[in-house]
């Protein structure tokens, strides 16, 4: 979408299609209560989209992204503009669950179904990051300040998501927390590829964005497969609690090879996609 209003319509639609397949179980009273927090969460995120889109359209007079970039580009605008910036950043920082605006996906995610679940982890957070990538193209050389506090923010929401998945015993939770530690490592190699470009080296910079868009690629797929490994172990057993499971390879062996590749995607081991984005943005570090 080229136009900011056009954007938003749509994302509004993407926020109310996703709200209704999450409480799509609505016989549960822990799903509805999901989804009513997911709804206002998402709308939060909205107003913070809301206002910075109609700064960004008041001073340069348009409604067209290809407009925007000459607000971020003039040095007259730039504290206006660092503050259009925390706005959409919020505002996407809200839908692709960074801390510490994270709390919604581990209550989505194990209120609705298994398949809804990898749709939304593999796909539709990653749209926050598409946005905010789209934020940063209107730059011609970020702040090392902005891009620092990126980076911490990052940082941040990769360790503190780690140690919550740590203590979960439901399966769907511990996914979720992943997916936030996930978008995290996606995040870090944004902050190096800002970083590269504040100091105007431009390999830092294709490191630090390739890594994070083949990391962002690559958890789509292994997300999306253990979520509906997860899903299947549910459908069988109608229990999502680790600490009961166990010994499930001798009954269902198909589901046990497939969820045992996707947890060594996820753990970056080489050989595996995990590992190839997360080097790639190690070596931006």
């Amino acid at each position: 979408s080229s136009n900011y209003f056009m954007f938003l319509l749509v994302w509004e639609l993407m926020s109310l299609s996703s709200f209704f397949l999450v409480i799509f179980e609505n016989d549960k009273e822990d799903t509805v209560n999901a989804g009513i927090n997911y709804l206002i969460t998402m709308h939060i995120s909205l107003i913070f989209l809301i206002i910075g889109f109609l700064m960004l359209s008041h001073f340069s007079g348009s409604q067209n992204f290809s407009d925007f970039s000459a607000i971020f580009k003039n040095t007259l605008m730039k504290n206006k503009a660092i503050i259009i910036f925390i706005f959409l950043f919020t505002g996407f920082g809200i839908k692709c669950g960074i801390f510490p605006f994270h709390s919604w996906l581990p209550k989505a995610h194990p209120a609705a179904p298994s398949h809804i679940s990898a749709i939304m982890s593999g796909v539709m957070i990653k749209t926050g990051i598409y946005g905010i990538l789209r934020i940063i193209s209107f730059m011609d050389i970020p702040s090392k300040i902005l891009s620092v506090s990126i980076l911490t923010i990052a940082l941040l929401t990769a360790l503190i998501s780690v140690l919550y998945a740590l203590t979960q015993t439901d399966i769907k939770k511990l996914l979720a927390y992943s997916s936030v530690e996930n978008i995290g490592i996606i995040l870090i190699g944004i902050g190096f590829g800002m970083l590269g470009l504040s100091y105007q080296n431009k390999l830092i910079s294709a490191i630090g964005f390739t890594g994070a868009i083949m990391h962002l690629i690559n958890h789509s797929v292994f997300k999306t497969l253990l979520f509906f490994g997860a899903g299947t172990i549910y459908k069988k057993l109608h229990c999502k609690n680790m600490e009961i499971l166990g010994g499930l390879a001798k009954y269902m062996p198909y589901t046990a090879i497939l969820f045992f590749v996707g947890c060594l995607g996820i753990s970056g081991i080489p050989g595996f996609s995990g590992f190839a984005g997360e080097f790639v943005i190690y070596l931006s570090m």
